[in-house]
């Protein structure tokens, strides 16, 4: 069977029920936060999480509901009751109907890992057709309104490739359908600007600091296609893939053509991270159980 935690408790999946008029179902009026428990450890960071969820559902005229507040052992008890432990784990807060109150949804289910091949060896891309309206407030926001991203995303599936590449309307480098891009320019690491249509990632910000601690000069910059093409390295990052190595790009190959030092640095220093996190304990204030 399987077991979500919805509006703190947790049911089986098959009894969890939205509202017919939820706002989040009818006009895409909510927002997710996306996040990996390896080895049964908490989530890395999940406190920045939870504060861009607050943030983006202000954004929407959202108000988070309580149960926010605990998430982190809504996710331990739901993994515990579903004996995953390594896992993939989805949250979404929905706007609720006109006048009820918001909903949060948490799903988990096995962790479908990366290929080590593909860290070794790195991955294509491609850029995407769709390109991102860095000047939508929604560039910024895990919005449920992410039709752009699946776009990008079937582009990428129809070319053989994980990842597209958007560009947005300026035609300057954006981000990934699901991703963070960064590209390593004579030993500077750069990542497109918020401004530039970036969401601001969790492992964006992150490995922003492992490299800034590293010695390795690091900064959000607006980045054309043509120095994109032109970088040492390319990699995309995001919770669940962590530090992704690009090796080539609608079919030019990127630098050497294999993955780089800097990125390969950059993901064994993020996957140390996350592998120090405590194991989760739930609390006493654990959502009920059915």
């Amino acid at each position: 069977m399987s077991w979500v935690c919805l509006d703190d408790a947790i049911v089986p999946e098959s009894e969890a029920k939205i509202a017919a008029s939820d706002r989040g179902l009818l006009f895409g009026r909510g927002v997710f936060e996306t996040f990996r428990s390896i080895r049964g450890r908490s989530i890395f960071r999940f406190d920045r999480h939870i504060a861009r969820m607050q943030a983006g559902a202000g954004a929407l005229g959202i108000s988070a509901p309580p149960t926010l507040a605990h998430a982190e052992d809504s996710v331990g008890t739901l993994l515990e009751r579903c004996q995953f432990d390594d896992a993939r784990v989805r949250m979404t807060l929905t706007a609720g109907a006109v006048g009820a109150a918001p909903s949060i949804l948490i799903q988990a289910r096995p962790a479908t890992d990366y290929p080590d091949s593909l860290y070794k060896a790195g991955v294509p891309a491609v850029i995407a057709r769709v390109r991102r309206n860095e000047t939508s407030p929604l560039s910024r926001i895990k919005s449920l309104n992410c039709l752009d991203n699946i776009l990008a995303r079937e582009e990428a599936r129809s070319a053989g490739v994980v990842e597209a590449l958007l560009l947005n309307t300026r035609g300057v480098l954006a981000e990934g359908s699901a991703s963070n891009v960064f590209v390593v320019c004579r030993g500077e690491l750069r990542t497109p600007s918020v401004g530039d249509g970036a969401l601001p990632g969790i492992t964006r910000e992150a490995v922003l600091e492992f490299a800034r601690a590293d010695g390795v000069p690091a900064r959000e910059a607006t980045v054309i296609l043509d120095e994109l093409l032109a970088a040492d390295e390319v990699f995309v990052t995001n919770a669940v893939a962590g530090v992704l190595p690009v090796i080539a790009i609608d079919g030019v190959a990127i630098g050497a053509g294999n993955p780089g030092e800097v990125t390969r640095a950059l993901g064994v220093e993020l996957r140390r991270a996350i592998l120090q996190q405590p194991r989760f304990t739930p609390s006493r204030d654990s959502p009920r159980q059915s």
